[in-house]
């Protein structure tokens, strides 16, 4: 999986409902653009935005830890 994989999967669990969506907008002031296949810079910039809002990312996974406890980025990712 690795750091981008868990990264990913945190991004999906903040897009699955609106009330996250609204959480995470409230920590964060924006949304992370989410990677695909169709557009070349995706990843580059999901990767810029969130390294911008790290410490936000990091307390939306904290606050919803029950859920995303696979997905938590540790320092060494």
């Amino acid at each position: 999986m690795g750091p981008l994989g868990k990264l990913h999967n945190i991004i999906i669990h903040i897009r699955s409902s609106a009330n996250y969506i609204k959480q995470f907008i409230d920590l964060a002031g924006r949304r992370i653009p989410l990677n695909n296949y169709t557009r070349w810079n995706s990843w580059f910039r999901m990767l810029n935005v969130a390294l911008k809002k790290e410490t936000n990312i990091n307390k939306y996974v904290k606050a919803n830890f029950d859920s995303l406890k696979q997905d938590y980025l540790t320092p060494q990712d």
